[in-house]
């Protein structure tokens, strides 16, 4: 009966590994996904005026403002 316990619980722990796993790749692959504008300058303050920045000139799928290190800035994301 101990050995059928340790079996269930070995089996879980792979399939929680594998979970957790599947969600750090689908994190690391969205990094590349965000940049920072090149073609917006100063602080951003205006989600729809960073979104056609980035749809317009940069050619990514959408752009939003978001706080960093240096405050409010223009991300584009190309995925």
């Amino acid at each position: 009966m101990a050995k059928s316990q340790f079996h269930y619980a070995a089996f879980l722990a792979l399939i929680l590994f594998f979970v957790i796993a599947s969600n750090e790749i689908q994190k690391a692959e969205s990094i590349g996904c965000e940049k920072m504008s090149v073609t917006w300058s100063g602080p951003c303050f205006d989600t729809g005026g960073c979104n056609n920045q980035c749809i317009n000139w940069e050619h990514a799928i959408h752009g939003a403002c978001h706080w960093d290190w240096t405050g409010p800035a223009c991300y584009c994301y190309f995925c």
